[in-house]
């Protein structure tokens, strides 16, 4: 019964996920300017993201809109990594965004103390206003949401994406990276991914629900993507252990064709996630590969034209166009 409550609330909190980003949009938006007018943006010249689990994959998934829309050399890691290593040699003008929904994962704690010790300005991208994390940074943006029962992680790590997203665009702006128009429109085209998750739930759930009935007993699952879609890889991974446990690994794409290729396991389903982009073509040509050494092979792109059908056991479309900087909401 708990498994079946558990994967009940996961199902909730994906189907809610529209109404979601919108709200965290309106609210977030203005806290993310008052937040950066607390700090000294014009001295930054180095982004870190560090945080784990789901935390590190957001920073993860945001590392091309930070690049895109700001200019600066980005950098995401697990907050350990960050804490004992990285943190030692932060470049001057290093700032730090420390993530954690709870803001009780020590790991994290430690990574932003880390990073103040060294100089760096640190923001807490957390749950809960008053929360460890929250403390210990420069200052923190505090989204809390309703978590919707217990489930591993679904919304919270929506808002992550959406508060580190909203940060790259409201400092490309100030950078002049992005004109105020151009800012504009990107917080526009945020938004409107709320009614392309609409449109792609509509489109597959039906679908999904059969493919789960089919694979449920597989024991081993292989996510696969490239750029932000590792991102999404790692995340999709991480859900399917915590709902199911099973084992579950995500893989880039490249290398995938390097050690995963030469696995023995048939049948093991093998999702790749691509989104428009440069990994289209890779994509393209590992895929016949995927299924000819006998996987059960997944597609997830908003591109089902770009692939030939008969590579893959099943295409899950995106039927509206997200652009590949935004494909992990």
């Amino acid at each position: 019964m708990e498994a079946n409550a558990t994967r009940q609330a996961m199902y909730d909190q994906i189907v809610s996920q529209p109404a979601l980003l919108r709200e965290v949009c309106d609210r977030a938006e203005p806290l993310v300017r008052q937040v950066l007018d607390a700090c000294q943006t014009d001295r930054w010249g180095h982004i870190y993201t560090a945080g784990c689990g789901d935390s590190y994959y957001a920073g993860l998934a945001c590392e091309m809109a930070f690049a895109q829309f700001c200019r600066l050399p980005v950098k995401a890691l697990p907050a350990m990594s960050f804490a004992r290593y990285e943190a030692a040699r932060l470049p001057e003008g290093a700032m730090v965004f420390g993530i954690s929904n709870s803001g009780r994962v020590a790991r994290s704690i430690e990574a932003v103390a880390m990073a103040k010790a060294a100089g760096a300005d640190t923001i807490a991208v957390t749950g809960r206003p008053d929360s460890l994390i929250a403390q210990e940074a420069d200052t923190a943006l505090a989204v809390p949401i309703d978590a919707m029962g217990r489930a591993p992680g679904i919304r919270s790590y929506t808002v992550q994406l959406l508060s580190l997203y909203l940060c790259a665009i409201e400092l490309g702006e100030r950078r002049a990276v992005l004109s105020a128009e151009a800012a504009a429109g990107w917080r526009q085209q945020l938004r409107e991914v709320a009614s392309s998750i609409e449109a792609t739930i509509e489109a597959n759930d039906a679908v999904i629900k059969q493919l789960a009935e089919t694979l449920h007993e597989q024991e081993n699952w292989v996510f696969v993507g490239a750029g932000p879609g590792y991102a999404t890889a790692l995340f999709s991974a991480a859900k399917l252990v915590e709902s199911c446990g099973a084992n579950a690994w995500a893989q880039d794409l490249e290398e995938w064709a390097h050690i995963q290729f030469f696995n023995r396991q048939e049948r093991t389903p093998t999702c790749l996630i691509i989104p428009p982009g440069p990994s289209v073509e890779r994509a393209q040509e590992v895929l016949p590969y995927v299924k000819d050494i006998g996987r059960y092979t997944l597609l997830v792109t908003h591109q089902p034209q770009a692939f030939d059908a008969s590579h893959t056991d099943r295409i899950l479309a995106v039927p509206q166009t997200v652009p590949e900087i935004f494909w992990e909401p």
